[in-house]
């Protein structure tokens, strides 16, 4: 099966493969802020750790529009947004924050699950 976007076409596993790393780049963000693994990273303070944050939304953004709006990144993007809210909080809630990021991270592989696309092109 393929995947068609904007430009032509992906294979499944190619997309699988895309997928595979997107669900990774979502785990860093688990990551970075858990209050048992944050010490770990030094160097991701809360500049950086916005820095990674908003390119992984650039991305998805990017994949939203190659992929002509699937309606699971409108979903995934607006937890995730959510999740970068609570981050920035005075009294941060990480298992609220958890909870959105694992919420989207469930989503990647939603996106065109098993169908091609059906939007116009």
């Amino acid at each position: 099966m393929m995947i068609e976007h904007k430009y032509g076409e992906f294979t499944e596993k190619q997309f699988d493969e895309y997928k595979t790393k997107l669900h990774k780049k979502l785990f860093w963000l688990l990551i970075y802020k858990d209050p048992k693994t944050k010490d770990q990273f030094p160097n991701v303070d809360d500049e950086a750790f916005e820095q990674y944050f908003n390119h992984v939304m650039h991305e998805i953004n990017g994949l939203n529009r190659l992929l002509l709006y699937p309606v699971e990144i409108c979903s995934m993007m607006s937890l995730l947004e959510s999740a970068l809210a609570i981050s920035k909080e005075k009294d941060f809630n990480y298992k609220a924050y958890r909870k959105l990021v694992l919420d989207a991270h469930a989503l990647v592989d939603k996106i065109h699950d098993k169908d091609v696309i059906q939007n116009e092109h």
